[in-house]
């Protein structure tokens, strides 16, 4: 790897650091899809190279956005367009990762109003176009914990259905799976039980309960 590109890597640590695999596991997306809209996206939001594309916390998080609009018919144009109207208006550059109270804008080219609501999760463009978010960013949101700016955006990522026992945060381990807390990684805790160790042994070697030691499990179980 170049030197520009280990210094433009190094720059991102405390931001997240994902590869296109990384984004498949945590989003549980289908990793084919992932790897062909991260290369729509790859001069706007991805760093490192062609071979190995990678991207931040807040990208990994717009990016379920982005994964859902594209699926529901919406161009890569398009989305862009969405992505910089709002981004615009909220003055930041990750509008898909802010807790957004409502916002209201439109794609002059293609006379599409968009809405964006968190209340209750819409996007919206009039005419031939109505598309309603609110079945997969409900669930997705009760996962995602805001920090306290004047525009919250996400701080951290909870992976498993109804448990907090595991969570992605930028600030540790570069940003992969760790048990809730303790900054040890959910890869670890699995690679042991993969090996032999029973739960109530790693338990003990780290200090740990039983339902965090399950949660890691359960977290590559859901990416296997």
């Amino acid at each position: 790897m170049a030197t520009k590109e280990i210094e433009n890597i190094q720059a991102k640590v405390g931001e997240g650091i994902y590869s296109k695999r990384d984004v498949a596991d945590i989003l549980h997306l289908p990793y084919h899809k992932v790897s062909r809209w991260m290369n729509d996206f790859w001069s706007d939001y991805t760093f490192g190279n062609a071979e190995n594309k990678l991207i931040n916390f807040k990208t990994l998080i717009e990016f379920y956005t982005f994964y859902h609009l594209r699926e529901n018919g919406f161009s890569s144009q398009h989305t862009k367009a969405i992505h910089a109207s709002i981004a615009k208006d909220l003055n930041t550059p990750y509008p898909f990762a802010t807790k957004i109270h409502f916002i209201n804008s439109e794609n002059l080219k293609s006379k599409k109003y968009v809405y964006y609501e968190v209340g209750d999760h819409i996007i919206k463009s009039d005419g031939k176009k109505q598309f309603d978010l609110k079945p997969f960013l409900i669930p997705f949101l009760n996962k995602i914990e805001f920090n306290n700016d004047e525009i919250p955006i996400v701080d951290k990522f909870y992976p498993l259905e109804n448990s907090k026992r595991i969570v992605v945060d930028p600030k540790l381990q570069f940003g992969k799976p760790t048990i809730t807390g303790t900054g040890i990684k959910a890869e670890v805790i699995n690679g042991f039980y993969e090996g032999g160790e029973s739960k109530e042994s790693i338990c003990k070697i780290y200090n740990l309960h039983i339902q965090q030691v399950e949660d890691a499990i359960l977290y590559f179980k859901q990416t296997a």
